[in-house]
């Protein structure tokens, strides 16, 4: 097991209760899917959305009980701050034809959910069937945009600053095996 990072004040959520509150979602995801269509019939398009889902889509997938597709997107909206710039950007497009298909957005955490609105338009207006979004984290930001919730989420929380399980801090700490909260008073004075 990892030792806590000596920025992280608290550990939150560990790998064991991540990786089964995972595949509870997951199931309920597939449940979902399987109640809505045939199975062989009806092809999900599982859509990460890079670079903090990746722990949390890995282990989703291992999971995820019905036909499907992968494919990632890299949208902008951070710019190496920890703060939203408001203006979202798509850096990496998806690669597969998205009109006519249920697209399910894999995403690390739901915060001002400005991102999750832009790209949720943006897929519907290249004619996707429909779009859902499934999230690690649902934070219970103040700030959160009308209109996006998570339809399926494994953890809510508040609005601390938190790294690990894909989750960064200047890109860094997103290997930690579990989530914690920043210590935001060793953070002011870090060097890497």
């Amino acid at each position: 097991m990892m030792k806590k990072h000596p920025l992280v004040k608290e550990i939150l959520f560990t790998n064991e209760q991540i990786e089964e509150a995972t595949k509870k979602v997951a199931t309920q995801v597939s449940d979902y899917y399987k109640a809505q269509n045939d199975i062989w019939e009806n092809t999900v398009l599982i859509l990460g959305l890079l670079k903090g889902c990746v722990p949390f889509y890995a282990s989703f997938l291992k999971h995820f009980d019905y036909e499907c597709e992968t494919d990632f997107m890299v949208v902008s909206s951070y710019r190496g701050t920890t703060k939203t710039s408001g203006d979202p950007k798509i850096v990496l497009d998806v690669n597969t034809t998205v009109k006519g298909k249920d697209i399910l957005i894999v995403e690390d955490v739901i915060d001002s959910g400005l991102t999750l609105k832009y790209i949720k338009a943006y897929l519907m207006s290249r004619g996707a069937k429909s779009v859902k979004i499934v999230t690690l984290i649902d934070k219970r930001n103040k700030n959160r945009v009308s209109g996006i919730e998570a339809d399926w989420h494994c953890f809510t929380m508040g609005e601390e600053f938190i790294v690990g399980f894909g989750l960064d801090y200047q890109e860094r700490l997103r290997n930690l095996p579990y989530i914690g909260i920043i210590d935001e008073e060793k953070r002011k004075n870090w060097k890497w």
